[in-house]
């Protein structure tokens, strides 16, 4: 990939998380600033990433993927971080998600040369970007979505005649979920339209599906065992003749949180040529202490999930905001915000507390309840025992609200030592 702009790029005080007082500086050149964050060198409020724990993500990831004769496209969506894509693909990822074809356009500018993109593409500035991509790059592999005819017929309203064809996934949705065909009648009319699609334009390359929206998912994972079922019932369900000549089918699915389940039901499909399980998990890479740590935590108890699922992710990300009041017993607030941390998927947990000049103390008892634009309400309990001006670190939930805050976030080794910095591109 081609980072080598990113690494140039000049940072000073008018970047969020960046000193004020700081001249200007390239990226690359972040360590030579030998900054440290529990020093408070550095602004709160304050995302970083650990460097030890994005590491073990992407080995634990890597080895399951491998062992279990799966393939990796995680969804860029996540970080929209090049730097990260980079690393992601070393480690083994076939290609990199995207769900905008201007997230396309990013990860194409820097490097990356196979991109699926999750969702549907139409209209007529959004098809012209990728025709343009495929006519510059013949190198350049893209998939993207189709599920209906008449989003098929926008697509090639708006296509031309492109430099090659545009590779296409029939999703299949789950009725009240999201996007995608949601009987055997509807994914049999769209493969008939792709049939008789202009096979100039259009390539048709597998079944794809997003798990993560099937309704009832409070009650268990029922749901989604059903839904992985009906998924592969569709591909079986289509006609030989519309992937005569493929060299593979792509069968794609799994999100970050129950992967596992959509990739052993896939395993299950048989053709007469080779079936690529794609998954797509892009929160693995940095993990979180909410929604995601709870999922992992629901599979390691479940005796039909253990041993198909890499049960030891790590958190990645740390929020680190300053103690800034107590103003009744009970209560403080910390100095970050909706502006700083994500609040979709969870509230952000305490893990960590550090006094200036004293260390690390017990965090105690302290349960964020809600938040402002630019502060935290936390409630305090036993061992509690917080002082304004301490720096607290929180573990976040849901990493795809957490990155989008954030254009710089700083990379630190476990003594909290500024390394490395990325940066992002929403």
């Amino acid at each position: 990939m081609t980072l080598d702009d990113i690494r140039a790029t000049i940072l000073d005080g008018r970047t969020k998380g960046i000193p004020a007082a700081s001249t200007p500086f390239a990226l690359k050149d972040i360590a030579a600033k030998r900054w440290n964050v529990l020093r408070e060198d550095l602004p709160l409020p304050l995302m970083v990433l650990k460097r030890t724990a994005l590491d073990h993500n992407a080995a634990v990831f890597g080895d399951y993927i491998a062992e279990s004769g799966l393939s990796l496209a995680p969804h860029g969506k996540t970080t929209m971080s090049p730097q990260i894509f980079a690393e992601q693909l070393s480690h083994g990822a076939w290609g990199i998600t995207a769900a905008t074809a201007s997230q396309v356009q990013v990860m194409h500018a820097y490097g990356v040369k196979r991109v699926v993109m999750a969702n549907q593409l139409l209209g007529k500035a959004n098809v012209e970007a990728i025709a343009q991509i495929l006519a510059a790059d013949p190198e350049f592999d893209f998939y993207c979505y189709v599920d209906s005819v008449a989003q098929l017929d926008n697509l090639a309203r708006h296509l031309g005649r492109p430099a090659r064809p545009i590779k296409l996934l029939l999703e299949v949705g789950a009725l009240g979920g999201r996007t995608g065909v949601r009987t055997l009648e509807a994914a049999s009319q769209v493969a008939e339209a792709l049939a008789a699609a202009d096979p100039a334009c259009f390539r048709f390359a597998g079944v794809a599906a997003f798990e993560g929206s099937v309704p009832g998912l409070d009650k268990g994972t029922s749901p989604i065992n059903d839904f992985a079922r009906f998924v592969v019932e569709v591909a079986r369900s289509l006609p030989p003749s519309l992937y005569a000549g493929l060299d593979e089918f792509v069968l794609s699915g799994g999100g970050s949180s129950y992967f596992d389940i959509m990739a052993e039901t896939f395993k299950t499909l048989e053709l007469k040529l080779p079936v690529r399980i794609l998954l797509r998990s892009g929160c693995y890479v940095t993990h979180d202490s909410g929604a995601y740590h709870a999922a992992q935590e629901e599979a390691k108890t479940d005796p039909h999930r253990h041993d198909h699922h890499p049960a030891d992710l790590m958190p990645a990300l740390e929020a680190w905001a300053y103690v800034q009041s107590l103003p009744e017993p009970g209560l403080a607030f910390l100095a970050m915000g909706k502006r700083d941390i994500p609040y979709d998927a969870g509230l952000p947990v305490p893990v960590k507390l550090y006094r200036p000049g004293v260390g690390f103390l017990p965090v105690g008892q302290a349960t964020v309840f809600a938040t402002n634009d630019q502060h935290a309400f936390v409630r305090l309990g036993e061992g509690a025992s917080w002082q304004v001006g301490d720096l607290v670190a929180s573990g976040i939930s849901h990493p795809c609200t957490a990155f989008d805050k954030w254009r710089f976030i700083p990379i630190v080794n476990d003594a909290y030592d500024v390394i490395d910095g990325v940066l992002t591109f929403f």
